[in-house]
């Protein structure tokens, strides 16, 4: 199982790389571009600290961030997220988490549901990304996760 989330987190990295790559080719001009991937980000961190049990209130759910920030936010959550797979001693991701989400309500979720939450909702978003990006006349990034299966 273990092998399995690690996996799905290299991908999600290897996609998030490729993402950033088209939307730094396209140019800083699309406020579009930016929102989306900054929330990918951000909530990347923010299950990361409701794992961790760390406050996750100084990070917005939805915010834009610059070019440098989505650079170094995407190089910062990569490893925190690398470190956390490294650390983690147990086979199974079974082990609930309590949490407050951004609206104030309180839920518990178990470590493979927000990872599996975590990375679906990151390829929902790299798709609108995608998409505007063609509407705009650029090529997106292909991020399928067969492709980056295929490259290992």
């Amino acid at each position: 199982m273990k092998k399995h989330f690690r996996d799905l987190l290299k991908y999600n990295e290897w996609a998030n790389y490729r993402a950033l790559k088209s939307i730094e080719d396209q140019g800083d001009s699309d406020h579009e571009l930016f929102y989306l991937f900054s929330h990918i980000l951000s909530v990347l961190i923010i299950w990361l600290n409701r794992i961790y049990l760390l406050p996750t209130s100084p990070i917005p759910v939805w915010e834009q961030y610059k070019l440098t920030e989505l650079s170094n936010m995407t190089e910062e959550s990569s490893n925190n997220w690398n470190d956390y797979m490294g650390e983690h001693k147990l086979e199974t991701f079974e082990e609930m988490i309590f949490y407050t989400n951004s609206e104030g309500k309180k839920y518990e979720s178990t470590i493979r549901e927000i990872i599996t939450h975590m990375v679906n909702h990151s390829v929902y978003h790299r798709g609108q990304i995608a998409r505007r990006l063609r509407e705009m006349g650029g090529e997106p990034a292909v991020t399928d996760y067969i492709v980056f299966a295929r490259a290992k």
